[in-house]
């Protein structure tokens, strides 16, 4: 009877533990489901920033590349004598990712290019069958953009073309080539075994895969058997230019392999529509959670030993368990959390830095426009009075040569920035006397303090040292930041310049009683493409480039650039440049 007893015992002993064990493990369960699948929202989020960032950046690059052969083509100056030898190389030089760039004549024959060792001069593309392309520009006035083709050492390249006028007549073209190569090596990271890119255009055929697994120029619309319909349904919407994300699984003769998580977002290149798209296994989430896992999997096993051994204080091991499982999730989702909002805000200033070089755009189109309506309006005067004087054509001529100066001292602001922000602004320095360079900078812009009656006060120490730096830049910027303090001041106006001698550097100052800034202008003042004003209405004109180029110059000389102002009471602007090795010079 006893033994009847305690054998009864035991099982209902065994019974309650494996029932609390039962428990445990549901509860593990659920709890590792939850987490997983917030982890894995937060884990795509993050991932569809990332996409979205590379192919904002590979757009934004490419479509640059187009803007500066779209600049020179629209300088309707016509064709120079050396058929732009000189502005495709410096073309070639600022993009830094052409493989090659050449002007093609109206007749269809390559005249001139960079590097010469690519270039096929005297080729003609009508003899060669390749002038659809060019004839399509021809036709439509417009950019046009080749799908990649295969090039002659067996690399694939994009090719642009851009139209060319001169008069309002068709001259040529110009031919730029991006290889994929150089694409890739730029802005595609290097896949690894798990997460890889992958590249669509709008047909649904692959410009590139990481992955390794499909060649180039396969059409993921011919694999139905052998993708998920979740594939499918993704590569559908990358084909409509759509951005998001998904899943889906990998089949492998019929059966699942694993599970992927996919992130796209669409690249427009003018009218090429790609599709730039990051994958990677849905394990990635679970390396995420190796910690979590980690002290899940000690919890639940000193649990099951407390309650074998010690099944009075499984309550208490429960509920430190539950505990320090909610802490290590709070935390974890933080962090992710964190993370997120760091590429939200990265994200939002790519943004605010694209609306920048909109509203530059518009006005440099604003800019480029008004110099060219003059220049117009001057030569058709001149056409059409063939019997007017010679001051009167003198006079108009002026006008032409005044407009024509304009737009290149806009496209010299373009090629300046382009060089500080590359680093390669080289700086040809010499004993400089800066009273020399102040008057230098007053001549240029005489014509518009006496216009507007400026009163020009200058105050130099006469005992001031020569200056070690480069002339022109200095006068440049002296140009750029009087031509400024001029123009936001009413009639009449007075701007003060003043140097001074401050501790082994030379102090300048540069100020005016114009409509001075806010505090938030003030802020940005500095930036590349910030105008106070960038409506289409403003009353005072610029690219807004040139404090960016002021600053530019300063910095890379060692010396430093600040702003004091206030809105209604004018603005100063001081700059300083070292003496470094001046008293040789005395």
């Amino acid at each position: 009877m006893w033994n009847r007893k305690s054998r009864w015992n035991l099982i209902l002993f065994a019974a309650v533990v494996l029932l609390l064990i039962s428990s445990i493990v549901f509860l593990w369960m659920k709890t590792n489901m939850e987490v997983r699948s917030v982890v894995e929202e937060q884990y795509q989020n993050q991932q569809l920033l990332l996409t979205r960032h590379l192919s904002d950046s590979i757009e934004r690059s490419l479509n640059e590349k187009v803007l500066l052969l779209e600049v020179i083509a629209k300088k309707d100056t016509g064709v120079p004598p050396d058929n732009f030898a000189s502005d495709l190389k410096s073309v070639y030089d600022v993009a830094s990712m052409f493989y090659v760039v050449e002007y093609v004549s109206e007749n269809g024959t390559i005249v001139s290019g960079y590097p010469d060792e690519y270039v096929p001069v005297g080729l003609n593309l009508y003899e060669e069958n390749q002038y659809r392309a060019f004839e399509r520009i021809k036709e439509t006035g417009e950019v046009y953009i080749t799908e990649p083709l295969k090039l002659m050492e067996g690399n694939y390249g994009s090719f642009i073309w851009v139209p060319v006028y001169g008069g309002g007549e068709f001259r040529g073209a110009f031919i730029a080539i991006i290889r994929e190569s150089d694409l890739k090596s730029r802005y595609v990271v290097e896949s690894n075994s798990s997460s890889y890119v992958y590249l669509l255009d709008e047909r649904g055929r692959l410009l590139f895969d990481g992955s390794g697994h499909y060649e180039r120029g396969t059409d993921y619309t011919e694999l139905l058997t052998s993708i998920s319909p979740d594939l499918l349904y993704i590569i559908s919407e990358q084909v409509n230019g759509t951005e998001g994300s998904g899943k889906y699984l990998v089949l492998d003769n019929g059966s699942i392999y694993e599970e992927r998580l996919v992130s796209y977002s669409p690249i427009n290149w003018y009218n090429q529509k790609w599709s730039l798209a990051i994958t990677s296994p849905s394990s990635e989430v679970d390396r995420l959670m190796v910690s979590v896992y980690l002290k899940l999997f000690i919890v639940v096993a000193v649990s099951i030993l407390f309650i074998i051994f010690v099944s009075s204080f499984i309550v208490v091991i429960l509920f430190n368990w539950s505990r320090s499982l909610e802490k290590e999730v709070d935390d974890k989702t933080q962090e992710l959390k964190e993370s997120n909002e760091s590429l939200r805000s990265a994200n939002k200033k790519l943004k605010e830095l694209d609306r920048l070089k909109t509203e530059f755009l518009s006005i440099v189109s604003h800019e480029l426009k008004t110099p060219l309506t003059a220049m117009k309006t001057s030569s058709e005067f001149l056409r059409e009075d063939e019997t007017c004087d010679v001051s009167l054509r003198r006079q108009m001529l002026d006008i032409i040569i005044r407009n024509i100066d304009r737009q290149s001292r806009m496209v010299d602001d373009l090629l300046d920035v382009s060089r500080i922000e590359s680093n390669r602004m080289r700086f040809h320095k010499d004993p400089v006397d800066i009273e020399d360079a102040i008057k230098l900078s007053l001549e240029v812009l005489d014509n518009i303090i006496r216009e507007k009656n400026m009163t020009i006060l200058v105050e130099v120490p006469d005992d001031l040292l020569l200056i070690n730096t480069d002339k022109d830049k200095l006068v440049q910027v002296f140009v750029n930041l009087l031509n400024n303090a001029v123009k936001f001041s009413k009639n009449n106006g007075k701007v003060t310049i003043t140097v001074e001698d401050d501790n082994g550097s030379v102090k300048v100052s540069v100020s005016d009683n114009g409509i001075g800034m806010g505090p938030d202008e003030l802020e940005r003042i500095f930036d590349k493409f910030y105008q106070i004003d960038s409506t289409s209405t403003r009353k005072v004109g610029g690219t807004g480039l040139g404090l960016s180029i002021v600053k530019g110059i300063i910095e890379g000389q060692g010396g430093t650039i600040t702003a004091i102002s206030e809105a209604g009471k004018g603005s100063t602007f001081v700059f300083t440049l070292k003496k470094e090795d001046i008293e040789e010079y005395q």
